[in-house]
């Protein structure tokens, strides 16, 4: 499996959003979503990463730098295609984006999951991220996880 920076023209990265939203569309109303879009992979302050092999792009994840009074990076579209499920790809997934941040000096990860993700909820705890008040531009919503991470520097 090879790790790749996801591409918006990359017509596997277009397919695996397209993916994601159909399963986040049959889970929430469509006012809750606030994903990224593939248009926003181009970027600076995002870094959007895949594991690739011969079945095209079958896990992603990204990393938006934010400024909400500090510096801290969001986590967005993490997602394994189901029949890739219990592998530990994204684990995989997030100690490289994880990584990235350390090496960036992002000193705080934060993220925005659905009540409805019980098995995305338990991997962010068991990565260490803890529940927190909403945060940047999100508005109250009952449906809404969010959690934070403190990194150490390294």
């Amino acid at each position: 499996m090879q790790l790749v920076d996801l591409n918006p023209e990359d017509p596997n990265a277009i397919e695996l959003f397209a993916e994601i939203d159909r399963l986040m569309n049959t889970l929430y109303p469509i006012a809750s979503d606030q994903s990224l879009d593939l248009s926003e992979l181009r970027q600076p302050n995002v870094r959007a990463i895949g594991l690739q092999n011969e079945d095209g792009i079958v896990a992603c994840g990204a990393i938006v730098k934010q400024f909400d009074k500090t510096l801290y990076g969001e986590l967005k579209r993490l997602y394994v295609k189901p029949a890739y499920r219990g592998k530990g790809l994204s684990k995989r997934i997030m100690q490289t984006l994880l990584h990235y941040a350390g090496e960036a000096q992002i000193p705080l990860m934060r993220l925005e999951t659905g009540s409805k993700q019980a098995e995305a909820i338990s991997l962010y705890e068991s990565l260490g991220f803890k529940r927190c008040e909403r945060f940047g531009l999100y508005r109250d919503n009952p449906l809404s996880v969010f959690m934070e991470l403190p990194l150490n520097k390294v």
